[in-house]
């Protein structure tokens, strides 16, 4: 009987299989993002730079800058100039209304103006608003006043005329050369 299980099992058991196989799909080509891991995070892959990000203008900002701004006693006197026409400007002085503007933060870096800016808000638009390098120079603030050195003829000190009278600021001892007699 042994032999009879033997000689059957092995047509079934063959027959079963070419069934497997025959229904079983045909290799497939793998995706790319199966290999995304391994390529983003190989030595020899350049990565491409990170994007950029996109700045979104309030109006406000879009419209206004930053003038300057002072420490004065209680706060910070800032004036605001719109970029349009120059000549319109909004002030904000502690203990004054700046009509719809509301000055809601200062942020004054000392050692570059450049990186200085205020928070404003004028109805519901708010935003931060610092100098327009394009339209404005920012000047540094330093309280120290360097004087200026002028070269050149008109500041050297002439010597003196013999024999006229001044209105030299620089008194000093006068030589006087004896003539020689013939």
């Amino acid at each position: 009987m042994k032999a009879i299980l033997r000689r059957s099992f092995f047509p079934v058991s063959f027959s079963l299989s070419l069934v497997v196989l025959v229904s079983a799909a045909p290799p497939k080509k793998p995706s790319v993002a199966h290999f995304m891991g391994l390529i983003s995070s190989s030595p020899f892959t350049i990565k491409p730079p990170p994007p950029e990000r996109v700045k979104v203008e309030t109006p406000l900002e879009r419209d206004w800058m930053l003038g300057s701004i002072r420490p004065i006693e209680g706060g910070y006197s800032v004036t605001l100039i719109n970029k349009k026409n120059r000549k319109e400007r909004i002030r904000f002085i502690p203990g004054f209304s700046a009509g719809e503007f509301q000055l809601l933060d200062v942020e004054q870096d000392t050692n570059n103006s450049s990186n200085s800016r205020v928070r404003v808000r004028k109805g519901s638009q708010e935003g931060w608003l610092s100098y327009d390098e394009k339209l404005i120079k920012v000047r540094p603030t330093s309280t120290k006043r360097v004087p200026s050195r002028k070269t050149g003829t008109a500041s050297r000190v002439s010597p003196p005329i013999p024999g006229s009278r001044s209105s030299s600021t620089r008194s000093g001892r006068q030589r006087i050369v004896p003539k020689k007699n013939k």
